[in-house]
C-alpha cells in the first residue's frame, strides 16, 4: 500500500524525533525528486581520495595555518600539486594584505598577473622532489611585515623549523627615477645569500606608504 507524502514525511519526523536523529528512513521519501543543480553544486565542492569517498576540500581561502588539514585529505601522488596551488593562492592574499589598501590599489592587479605566477613557478621547482612527508610538513609564515620590512611570505618545515623560501619585496629609488617595488627571493640552496629577482613594479616619484598602512 502506498501511503500520500505527507503521510510519509510525517513518519520520518516522527522516527528522526524518536531516535533522536540518528536514524532517517529516507526510503520513505523516494518520490521526490532532487533537482540536478542541487546536486551538481554539492558535488563540485568534493574531491575523491583514493578509496574513492567524497571528502570535502577545506576553502583555499582559509589561513595558512590550514594546510595540514588539506594535507590530511590529499592523496600522496598529487600532494605537490596541491601544495603548489595553495601557496600561490597565499603569495597572492598576503602580498596584496602587505601593500593595504592604497597601494593595494594602484599596484595589486600588477602583482597578481606578473610577480604571482612567477613565485608560483619558484615554488613548484623547490617543492618537486620533497617526498609526501616533507610536503606535509610545510608550513607558510602568515603575517606580512609592516613598515618598512621586506618579508611578504616564508616557505618553512614544521619539523625542524626551517625556512626552504624567502619571498621579499624591497623597495628601489634609483637616482633620477621614482619608486619601484623590487620582488626577490632567497633559498635555502646557498644558505640565503643570493637575492634572485622575480619582477619589479613602478609605483611613482612620489614616496609610497608604509607597508600595512
Amino acid at each position: 500500500m502506498k501511503f500520500p507524502l505527507w503521510m510519509r514525511k510525517l513518519f520520518v519526523a516522527f522516527v528522526a524525533v524518536m531516535t533522536l536523529g540518528t536514524v532517517i528512513p529516507t526510503g520513505y521519501l523516494a518520490d521526490e525528486k532532487t533537482e540536478p543543480s542541487e546536486t551538481y553544486q554539492e558535488e563540485s565542492h568534493l574531491l575523491l581520495d583514493p578509496l574513492d569517498e567524497p571528502v570535502k576540500l577545506s576553502d583555499p581561502t582559509e589561513n595558512a595555518t590550514d594546510w595540514p588539514k588539506i594535507a590530511a585529505q590529499i592523496p600522496s601522488a598529487d600532494l605537490v600539486d596541491h601544495f603548489v596551488t595553495y601557496a600561490s593562492s597565499q603569495s597572492e592574499e598576503q602580498g596584496l594584505s602587505k601593500f593595504g589598501d592604497i597601494i593595494s590599489t594602484r599596484v595589486g592587479h600588477q602583482y597578481t598577473e606578473s610577480i604571482v605566477p612567477k613565485v608560483t613557478e619558484v615554488i613548484a621547482a623547490s617543492v618537486a622532489d620533497l617526498d609526501a612527508d616533507e610536503i606535509r610538513s610545510l608550513r607558510l609564515t602568515e603575517s606580512p611585515s609592516g613598515g618598512y620590512g621586506e618579508r611578504i611570505l616564508h616557505v618553512y618545515n614544521e619539523q625542524n623549523g626551517e625556512d626552504l623560501l624567502r619571498f621579499h619585496v624591497r623597495r628601489d629609488h634609483p637616482p633620477q627615477d621614482g619608486y619601484w617595488f623590487n620582488f626577490h627571493y632567497h633559498a635555502a640552496n646557498d644558505n640565503f645569500e643570493e637575492h634572485y629577482e622575480v619582477g619589479k613594479i613602478y609605483w611613482d616619484k612620489n614616496t609610497p606608504p608604509k607597508w600595512l598602512s
